[in-house]
């Protein structure tokens, strides 16, 4: 018994596939995610942090604070970055690290997280590394400073760069992780 119509739809399902096929190899890539560069003004060492589009430059001029612009959590809590530079002077990274620490603890509830690995290199730089946990808000956030020795001329400067995320967000912590981790640093002038 011979069926016409089976070798017309056996056609029409090839073009159809083919027709598919084809669009989807036209259809461009998708767009690498694009990255921002903000910079630290008028500061005793230029510094600058990438961040991810997904981040903007929060509204004042210094210091500087980058943000991602998706809150985590109800109520939400966005993730962000600070930059804030010390003048050149004598105070060392033991004495700057330890100012650091008593800043984190700066309210009640504030438990110093002894996951953060002291010290690092950051931007080739020698740094320290420490962080804290606390609540803003009923939603517990991670606080992690790195604080990094820029040698110059006229002593070490500082840069102090702070995280801030919702404990539970790991996209959230992994952005500003990437954000301290792009920093360039270098003695103005």
């Amino acid at each position: 018994m011979h069926h016409p119509s089976r070798p017309l739809a056996v056609a029409l399902a090839v073009a159809a596939v083919g027709a598919l096929l084809t669009a989807c190899a036209a259809s461009p890539p998708p767009a690498a995610p694009t990255v921002q560069t903000f910079e630290v003004p008028d500061s005793a060492v230029a510094a600058t942090v990438t961040t991810p589009d997904t981040w903007d430059r929060a509204g004042q001029d210094a210091p500087l604070v980058v943000r991602s612009t998706t809150p985590s959590g109800d109520p939400g809590f966005t993730a962000n970055v600070v930059v804030t530079t010390s003048d050149p002077g004598t105070a060392t990274l033991e004495d700057r690290t330890a100012e650091a620490a008593e800043a984190l603890q700066t309210s009640a509830d504030v438990t110093l997280d002894p996951t953060q690995p002291g010290p690092v290199t950051v931007a080739g730089l020698p740094a320290y590394r420490l962080g804290a946990t606390r609540t803003v808000d009923d939603v517990p956030v991670t606080q992690v400073e790195t604080v990094v020795e820029v040698a110059t001329p006229a002593g070490s400067a500082f840069v102090y760069v702070t995280e801030t995320y919702a404990t539970g967000d790991a996209e959230g912590a992994a952005q500003a992780r990437a954000v301290t981790d792009s920093l360039v640093v270098t003695p103005a002038g």
